[in-house]
């Protein structure tokens, strides 16, 4: 297979030249080095693209005037973005385990959560049973544990009671309970905690939300990320857009769904005022997360 050498700081920054960037002094020479030291050139490039003329077509030349500071204010964005909802997706995570494993234990489940009669059978299509694949989560996220009120009881072979389990499980694996619970009852109690109108609808919000939160934890663009793989379900009151599209498979519908969630949760609107005030006080940066485009 072909082989790219790797290109030094100082080359990475007369490649940007030759394509138009603008780096008139060496102020803004040593502000592009310390950007491209501090975030990688193979990170960084994921953003400019979207100020590149046409680069899926090779042309990856700057429009006349592009400065180190146009490139570096989209990625800041970016990452201020991500910031916010992590906070607000700390919120969710310790929501969703905690009224989870409650309306688990109350139903009579509080030891048998490691038990596979309690969860639907689903066929992946891949291959294997989505069943498995979340008891092996569950057994992966117990046995890693250390906290002293979880190891010593694995240690010894027994069971955590639910309201202990649920402190240390990822939130992919209490999303993945609550999908593949097969008692409806509790689905629809967990979903109703959330304003949501029945289990199907709360599931896909979990699930998507349990995405954002794994693209947020590995710090993954999310300004301009189309053709969103999970998207999550929309509340028809928080469609007020006449452009229905920017709430189907967008980043805008991640923070619509989020928006409205913490402040549910918080029971104020101090969420959602934080994560509108940033999203509007860079409106250059809405297209990007309403209509998301592969650049």
């Amino acid at each position: 297979m072909p082989s790219k050498p790797p290109l030094s700081i100082v080359a990475q920054i007369s490649l940007l030249i030759q394509r138009g960037l603008d780096v008139p002094d060496d102020d803004a020479k040593i502000a592009l080095a310390r950007l491209l030291a501090d975030n990688s050139y193979a990170r960084l490039t994921r953003y400019w693209r979207y100020a590149q003329l046409n680069p899926t077509h090779g042309n990856r030349a700057f429009p006349p005037g592009t400065t180190v500071a146009n490139l570096a204010d989209a990625y800041r964005f970016d990452s201020a973005l991500r910031r916010v909802l992590t906070d607000g997706l700390a919120d969710f995570e310790i929501t969703l385990r905690s009224r989870l494993g409650y309306f688990m234990a109350v139903s009579g489940l509080t030891y048998d959560y490691r038990d596979k009669a309690i969860y639907r059978t689903i066929i992946l299509i891949q291959g294997g049973n989505a069943r498995d694949g979340l008891l092996d989560g569950i057994e992966r996220d117990l046995r890693r544990s250390r906290e002293d009120f979880i190891a010593p009881v694995i240690d010894r072979g027994d069971t955590p009671p639910l309201w202990d389990a649920m402190e240390v499980l990822s939130l992919g694996s209490a999303s993945k309970m609550y999908s593949l619970l097969s008692d409806d009852t509790v689905r629809h109690q967990v979903a109703r905690s959330f304003n949501y109108p029945h289990a199907r609808f709360a599931e896909s919000i979990f699930r998507s939300l349990t995405v954002v939160r794994n693209f947020c934890a590995h710090h993954a663009r999310i300004w301009n990320r189309a053709n969103v793989q999970v998207p999550p379900a929309v509340l028809n009151r928080l469609k007020t857009d006449l452009d229905q599209g920017i709430y189907q498979s967008t980043p805008w519908a991640w923070l619509v769904v989020l928006a409205d969630l913490v402040d549910t949760i918080r029971r104020d609107n101090s969420y959602s005022t934080a994560l509108w005030s940033l999203v509007n006080a860079h409106p250059q940066y809405i297209d990007g997360l309403k209509w998301p485009r592969s650049a």
